[in-house]
């Protein structure tokens, strides 16, 4: 609210207005407008201001009714130069700093307005002259008034300055916090990623593992049933595993797996689901390959593993696989039943000396 620098600008030019009014030989009446424009309106003001539900805009608003009081006073005094500058000046400057130009027109409008209320009155001359007391009260005064303005927007300068470097603080605080957080959700997701990677996976071969396996198997049938298409199954395991263990130790046999799981996945297609289905046994589903064409696949691992030398320290480890085949549908129709017929298949290939692929005997009608 602007109730105490309005009291205390009205007081001093009260002054300087009752030093003209002295040297004029003022009558009761002047006075007591003296008295109630520049010492009790100011009150009735910020009552008035006070109480408002808009308090700013009515504070605004009455900084018009100022300047239309201060037409009256100038109308009535016949423009003295003193003290229609102080008038003048201040209530422009007044309305200015809070509404820009239209507060400028706002200014002119009421000091026009008062003038022309008090000229049926008091008529419209111009009596310029101002005594020395009055013109040193004026100059005392607008000095004054003029300091308190700029004091005043100093200070709002400062606030204004300090609120930024708030707001900057802020930002960058924000700026931190969400730079934190977008860190921490990447580090979500890359964690997500990776326990999806190892629900997914086997963490010794890095192929697709068991739950995998039962996840998408079903699916993929369903998918080449509709179109059609047949579905070969390798169940692949290494012979005499154990006695690589063994013999060589658990490293030695660690490579074997990894060494075969690179090379199915090296030939493996995109649409093939190459795992790891437990122990040293390992199965491929081949979407859309025909029995013929799995078992020259199944062929071509069992003879490339067979030529392959395993490096783990000074003694060379050779190892051979046993491969047990089935299709969908002519082995079944659910991945239970077309796993269990390549399981036979796999055991004959063993019990018949193994190093060889097998396809499954049983035959079933397609669902």
């Amino acid at each position: 609210m602007n109730r105490r620098n309005r009291s205390g600008s009205f007081v001093l030019l009260a002054v300087a207005v009752g030093a003209h009014l002295l040297d004029h030989q003022a009558t009761v009446a002047e006075w007591a407008f003296l008295v109630f424009n520049f010492l009790i309106y100011p009150q009735l003001a910020y009552w008035r201001a006070h109480r408002a539900a808009d308090q700013m805009t009515t504070e605004l608003d009455n900084l018009i009714v100022d300047s239309a009081f201060f037409g009256i006073w100038l109308a009535h005094l016949h423009f003295p130069v003193w003290i229609t500058f102080t008038m003048a000046i201040s209530t422009t400057i007044n309305l200015t700093v809070f509404r820009g130009r239209l507060g400028t027109g706002q200014a002119f409008l009421g000091l026009g307005l008062g003038i022309l209320l008090m000229t049926p009155f008091s008529g419209l001359s111009l009596a310029p002259e101002t005594n020395a007391l009055t013109t040193g009260l004026c100059v005392t005064g607008l000095t004054l008034y003029l300091l308190t303005v700029g004091e005043g927007a100093y200070g709002r300068a400062i606030k204004l300055h300090e609120a930024q470097e708030k707001q900057r603080e802020s930002e960058h605080a924000l700026a931190s916090a969400n730079g934190a957080l977008q860190q921490q959700l990447s580090e979500i997701k890359l964690l997500q990623d990776q326990l999806r990677q190892q629900a997914n996976h086997d963490a010794l071969t890095g192929l697709y593992n068991r739950h995998y396996l039962s996840a998408t198997m079903e699916r993929e049938l369903a998918r080449c049933r509709r179109e059609g298409l047949p579905v070969s199954v390798l169940l692949i395991d290494i012979d005499h595993f154990k006695q690589v263990n063994d013999r060589h130790g658990h490293q030695a046999g660690d490579e074997a797996l990894r060494q075969l799981a690179n090379m199915l996945r090296a030939h493996a297609r995109a649409a093939d689901i190459v795992c790891r289905y437990g122990g040293e046994e390992f199965l491929l589903v081949l979407p859309g390959m025909a029995k013929e064409t799995a078992c020259e696949r199944a062929e071509a691992y069992r003879a490339e593993f067979a030529r392959t030398t395993l490096s783990h320290g000074a003694t060379p480890i050779r190892c051979t696989l046993s491969i047990g085949v089935s299709v969908v549908p002519e082995h079944g129709a659910t991945p239970e039943e077309v796993i269990a017929q390549a399981d036979e298949a796999l055991y004959r290939a063993k019990a018949q000396g193994r190093d060889q692929v097998m396809v499954a005997e049983a035959v079933h009608e397609a669902a």
